[in-house]
C-alpha cells in the first residue's frame, strides 16, 4: 500500500466514523431546518416550529407561515426516499402531534465532496423517509407562498 492510498483509506475511515458518531437524540421546540449561502454571499436559514396542530416555518429571507402536519407529510412523502438501513437517527428532532417526528440528518455519503442536510420524516407504523432539506424547505417555502395568494 503507497502513501496515497493509504491517506485514501484513512480519509473514508474518518468520514465513516464522524457520519455515524454517536449523538444523543433530544426534542428541541425550534428546528433548523436548511442553510445557504444565497448570491449576494449572506446566509440565509429556515426554521420550523410547532404551533398547536400546525408547523410554522420561517425563513431569513422573510417567508413565514404555518402549514399542517398532513401538507408537511404529503411534501415529506413526495420527496423522501427510504432511509438506508443502518443510519442512526439521533441529534435534534421535532415532536409533531399523531407520533410523527421531523428531524434534522447531516450525512457525508461517500459520492459527497461534502456532508450534506437531509430531513428525516418519522410516521407511525411506517419506514422514515428522508430528502435532501433545501428540497424540502423549497417545497415547503412554495405551498406558504401559494396560501398567501
Amino acid at each position: 500500500m503507497n502513501l496515497r492510498s493509504a491517506a485514501r483509506e484513512e480519509q473514508r475511515r474518518s468520514r465513516r466514523d464522524s457520519s455515524h458518531a454517536e449523538n444523543i437524540a433530544y426534542d428541541c421546540t425550534v428546528l433548523l431546518l436548511d442553510e445557504r449561502i444565497l448570491p449576494d454571499g449572506t446566509h440565509a436559514r429556515s426554521f420550523a416550529r410547532l404551533d398547536g396542530e400546525h408547523v410554522v416555518l420561517r425563513d431569513d429571507d422573510g417567508t413565514d407561515g404555518e402549514l399542517s402536519i398532513t401538507a408537511l407529510d404529503r411534501v415529506m412523502v413526495r420527496f423522501g426516499k427510504p432511509l438506508e438501513s443502518g443510519i442512526a437517527l439521533d441529534g435534534e428532532h421535532l415532536e409533531l402531534p399523531g407520533g410523527y417526528r421531523l428531524r434534522r440528518l447531516r450525512f457525508h455519503a461517500v459520492v459527497d465532496a461534502t456532508g450534506r442536510d437531509y430531513l428525516v420524516w418519522e410516521r407511525p407504523n411506517e419506514e422514515p423517509v428522508c430528502a435532501v432539506a433545501t428540497t424540502v424547505t423549497a417545497a415547503l417555502k412554495h405551498l406558504i407562498r401559494a396560501s398567501k395568494n
